[in-house]
């Protein structure tokens, strides 16, 4: 079997620890997409990398051997023990354990996440990605299991089946990264519990806050980023970084969304009855009854309509 070969010396014996990094460079991937500021990182979860250290010593160590001429049979002599074998096993059951940890985070994150309803589906965009990820894994880990059990470790057909499926991933996680680069490239921030009591007050908070919730300005159809800056008395670039950065969202979707959430209260006072769908959304600041609907299904996932109905006395 002719082995291919870079400036004489065959690929596979080059030390390359890549199959314990796939699973931890993921694990990583995922836990990256929230702030740095939220440290979610643990200083002991960068052990994960020990794995790959180990196998790449390892494999540095047969590589010496192999072209000094020390011991050319070398990995001839490994294979032999059964090592590679368990290898595939052990690196596959390995990502596949991190990959657990990784989709439990992304759960347990879910209701966390700080934003408009686009960040909270860009998270379960994540979600979906993982599972993806783990089906592959364990339909290698039972590949490498039924290939183990029959002795067909070396049937090039039974391999071919696997590369093929691996390589129809590796095109779909390609596709998907240039048609929903969004998707991939994100910084989230999670919301705080307790926030008053970990955090100073914040006076420039706490002035937007009143502006927002007494005296309702978003109630204003025509109200821009200009108006609300004048009145807290900042300049525009700095209101749309603040309600950025503390809400991970736009302007127009920060106000929009104190607009759905009046709609909302609205819809079910009392004296809701007496007026028209179009008479409230007016009265929340919403200019016209298309970009109503479309706003309040974007933040609730339904329709006013069926809110009202759900929430009927």
């Amino acid at each position: 079997m002719q082995i291919t070969v870079i400036a004489g010396i065959p690929i596979t014996s080059f030390p390359f620890p890549y199959k314990y990094l796939i699973g931890v460079g993921f694990y990583f991937y995922i836990k990256s997409q929230i702030s740095k500021d939220e440290n979610i990182i643990a200083k002991l979860e960068y052990f994960l990398f020990l794995p790959a250290l180990l196998y790449t010593i390892l494999r540095t160590y047969w590589y010496i051997n192999l072209h000094t001429g020390i011991n050319k049979n070398i990995f001839l002599n490994v294979y032999k023990t059964g090592f590679f074998v368990y290898n595939e096993f052990v690196y596959l059951i390995f990502n596949l354990l991190l990959l657990f940890f990784a989709i439990r985070f992304l759960k347990r994150t879910s209701t966390q996440i700080k934003g408009f309803n686009t960040a909270r589906k860009n998270w379960r965009w994540l979600l979906k990605f993982s599972y993806v990820f783990m089906a592959i894994t364990i339909v290698n880990l039972l590949h490498q299991s039924i290939m183990s059990l029959t002795g067909l470790q070396d049937n090039g057909q039974l391999y071919l089946i696997i590369l093929v499926m691996n390589t129809i991933y590796i095109y779909w996680v390609g596709l998907e990264t240039l048609t929903k680069s969004k998707f991939l490239f994100n910084s989230f921030s999670l919301k705080q519990k307790n926030t008053e009591q970990q955090q100073p007050i914040n006076p420039f908070a706490q002035k937007l806050e009143h502006y927002i919730k007494t005296e309702e300005v978003f109630t204003n159809k025509n109200l821009k980023v200009a108006d609300l800056a004048y009145l807290l008395e900042t300049t525009e670039k700095e209101l749309s970084s603040y309600i950025h950065e503390s809400f991970n969202m736009s302007f127009s979707d920060y106000i929009n969304q104190h607009r759905v959430e009046k709609v909302k209260e609205l819809l079910i006072s009392e004296n809701q009855n007496i007026y028209t769908l179009i008479a409230i959304a007016e009265s929340a600041g919403f200019s016209s009854k298309s970009s109503f609907n479309t706003v309040f299904k974007k933040v609730t996932g339904i329709t006013p309509t069926q809110y009202k109905v759900m929430h009927k006395k």
